[in-house]
């Protein structure tokens, strides 16, 4: 979805929200400026903001797999 800087100005909690289930690119003098989408979060990044700084090989498909076996 394309919207100009002006439009995104003036409803901009409405496109926050749209951008929350499809890609909004925002124009300006016509041409596309910016590119509003969700972000996804992959679980090193979840684990990092719960835990504090992992190192980067740590296996949590491995650990999470092991902690499935365990149940």
């Amino acid at each position: 979805m394309y919207i100009t800087m002006s439009e995104f100005r003036k409803d901009l909690n409405r496109y926050i929200e749209l951008a929350r289930t499809k890609e909004i690119v925002i124009t300006r003098f016509g041409k596309p400026y910016v590119k509003l989408e969700k972000i996804e979060r992959n679980n090193i990044d979840i684990l990092n903001e719960l835990a504090g700084s992992l190192p980067n090989d740590i296996d949590v498909e491995g650990i999470l797999e092991q902690r499935l076996l365990q149940l």
